[in-house]
């Protein structure tokens, strides 16, 4: 009897100590994110600093804090620097937003910024400057091999750490050995995942490109295990290989600088992605996506700058862009209220 008793209680403690061993933690990804516009348009009533100073910081996500509020972490590209002093430029593809804007992100939950993009050099130096002190006065990180400076961070979450990088191939393709770099720091950092944004593409093009294939492969090489990709402002598809997803294009979030989403000019449809990143005794064994198809207004043709979860046929739509543009996979059908889960990809060591 006593051996009876002695083995159903180890019996119970093995259980226990297995589902204490296993950890998950949910990063959630948005496509571009603009928190400004051009200043031929910022005083103008539809911009998008007239939504914030009517609605204030939480406004541009308001919609989507079913997901971002109750995730581990948020990842955005950001799309535009936070600036105020520099000389004002009449260039509509030279885009800012204020300083205090930067408000924005706690306000939204949003706990990481991608600076790797084509506009991360609007406004020179003293403009990327006074994004990363806005961005470290509220406590964002921020990532991206770009012109001014060369960032990588990581987050402390669960008992894991997680890693993030940004690249920009014009920028990379004469400096390599600053991506390198980054990666080095977040391995040495002892980061168990590197989540890569990556900005390429041709911009509004429903299909990726030769680029994306060609850095997936490159940012593998420097061990990322998930690729995040934006800047063609439309959604595309993704793809899987030794354990690493790659998406090529969520389109755009919040966007300030388009202040119209007509379909026949600007996309209204994008993807939100989520991955549940699996840990066993604190090594990572494998993530599973979720994609949450949205529309990036929730009106038409006017852009309200706050992106809305969709269901039913408009989810649908969006998602067939994806499975045209994932030739490599079998991507899962939408479900409503639970997403387009993915198939569970395990991480090939």
């Amino acid at each position: 009897m006593k051996k009876l008793i002695l083995m159903t209680v180890l019996l119970v403690c093995v259980c226990c100590v297995a589902l204490a061993e296993t950890t998950e933690v949910i990063l959630t990804c948005t496509g571009d994110f603009m928190p400004g516009s051009n200043d031929r348009v910022k005083t103008e009533e539809y911009a998008f600093q007239r939504y914030i100073e009517k609605y204030g910081y939480g406004y541009p996500f308001e919609k989507l804090q079913g997901l971002f509020a109750n995730d581990d972490i948020t990842l955005v590209n950001l799309e535009c620097m936070l600036n105020d002093s520099a000389p004002d430029s009449t260039s509509r593809l030279r885009f800012r937003g204020p300083e205090e804007y930067a408000g924005i992100f706690p306000a939204c939950s949003i706990e990481v910024a991608n600076l790797a993009n084509n506009h991360s050099s609007d406004f020179g130096k003293e403009a990327h400057d006074t994004t990363i002190a806005a961005l470290d006065g509220v406590g964002v990180q921020y990532c991206g091999t770009i012109e001014y400076g060369n960032h990588a961070c990581y987050m402390d979450v669960k008992g894991v750490r997680i890693g993030f990088v940004g690249v920009y191939p014009l920028y990379y393709k004469d400096h390599p050995e600053k991506l390198e770099e980054c990666f080095q720091q977040l391995k040495d950092a002892g980061c168990q995942v590197i989540v890569a944004s990556l900005h390429c593409g041709a911009e509004y093009n429903a299909t990726h490109g030769n680029i994306h294939d060609r850095y997936g492969k490159i940012l593998k090489s420097l061990g990322a295990h998930i690729i995040v990709g934006n800047h063609p402002h439309v959604p595309q598809g993704f793809n899987v290989f030794d354990g690493i997803t790659q998406i090529y294009s969520l389109g755009n979030a919040s966007f300030g600088g388009n202040t119209g989403v007509d379909e026949d000019v600007h996309e209204i449809r994008a993807n939100v992605a989520q991955f549940r990143l699996v840990f066993e005794d604190g090594q990572y064994t494998g993530h599973q996506l979720t994609l949450w198809p949205i529309h990036i207004s929730g009106v038409t043709p006017e852009n309200n700058y706050q992106p809305v979860l969709v269901d039913g046929d408009a989810a649908r739509k969006v998602m067939a862009r994806v499975k045209k543009d994932s030739i490599h996979v079998r991507v899962k059908d939408y479900v409503d209220g639970q997403g387009a889960v993915q198939d569970f990809v395990p991480w090939e060591k």
